[in-house]
């Protein structure tokens, strides 16, 4: 795997790093507005390591996705990213043993951690895909394998998937369907900006690969926007909305979405065209991407904190 293109331009660590960093910043503060939100009810303290679970498990499913961009992630970054989710999918499900067994983390034992996993816990599948992640990025890099990018995508998208479909997805029969959907449409969109932010160098990298990937959200948003909608009311009546703390936390990520929504509307129409003409400066986009991905961090961050909400 190389990097995209353009690379001999400035690489802009230092806004790569805010960017990145900001998106993680705000799906904190996304959770801490989940329980602002639905005090004194709201997600446990699991949801602090799943906040990072979910974070490092989106940007592998977005690095993935980068060879449809023309674009190709490394492997040190696929597996440091890897690393960084298994280890919080652990603490998050050794947290949540100590819930279960009544015991300070301190105090809970492998059997009990065994046990709570053997038990169907959703996340001893993220544990072996993200396991799987760095053992084959670890591979890739003695020179041993060369999976392909998409190979790392689709088992982050896999543990994605199972930590949603196991949330709130409610009574209905198609309420796993809707959520597992909307997660993995959320995932793919967030994801692979971020990823962009990484990889991507130079006008000509962000001239080729940004127009495509706003190609491409235009179907994300509208799968997300549908799926959000339906399984919301599926879960709570519109009357609930503002008197609980689930409704409350939902109308809070809706209107994130809308207010994404408007940034990607503003991104086809001012941001793309300047872009395909190399009229913005790498600098340039690398802070607009900014400003989205500290929205989308927030969103994730009120996703994380409404699936350990109950309605």
């Amino acid at each position: 795997m190389t990097s995209g293109a353009g690379r001999t331009a400035s690489p802009n660590t230092a806004v790569r790093a805010v960017a990145l960093g900001g998106g993680l910043m705000t799906m904190f503060v996304g959770l801490g507005l989940c329980w602002i939100l639905a005090a004194p009810d709201g997600p446990s303290a699991t949801a602090v390591p799943n906040v990072v679970a979910l974070g490092a498990a989106v940007l592998i499913v977005g690095l993935g996705a980068l060879p449809t961009l023309g674009l190709d992630p490394t492997a040190r970054m696929i597996g440091l990213a890897g690393a960084v989710w298994f280890v919080a999918v652990a603490v998050a499900a050794w947290m949540r043993t100590a819930d279960q067994t009544g015991r300070s983390p301190a105090e809970v034992g492998i059997g009990d951690f065994g046990d709570t996993l053997s038990a169907g816990a959703p996340e001893l599948v993220t544990l072996l895909a993200s396991a799987a992640v760095v053992v084959a990025a670890g591979l890739h890099l003695t020179g041993r394998v060369e999976p392909p990018p998409a190979a790392y995508g689709i088992l982050a998208a896999i543990g994605v998937l199972a930590t949603a479909i196991t949330g709130h997805a409610g009574g209905h029969a198609i309420g796993p369907v809707l959520v597992g959907a909307h997660a993995l449409g959320a995932a793919w969109w967030c994801g692979t900006l971020a990823a962009m932010v990484l990889v991507v160098r130079g006008r000509r990298g962000w001239a080729s690969a940004l127009p495509e990937f706003s190609s491409r959200a235009l179907w994300a948003v509208a799968v997300i926007a549908a799926t959000g909608v339906i399984s919301g009311l599926l879960e709570t009546g519109l009357g609930d909305l503002v008197d609980t703390g689930y409704g409350r936390i939902l109308l809070a990520k809706t209107a994130g979405l809308v207010l994404l929504i408007g940034l990607g509307v503003y991104g086809r129409q001012r941001w793309v065209p300047a872009v395909t003409r190399h009229r913005l400066s790498e600098n340039t986009s690398l802070r607009l991407a900014l400003v989205e991905l500290v929205v989308m961090g927030a969103v994730l961050g009120l996703a994380v904190g409404l699936s350990g909400t109950a309605p």
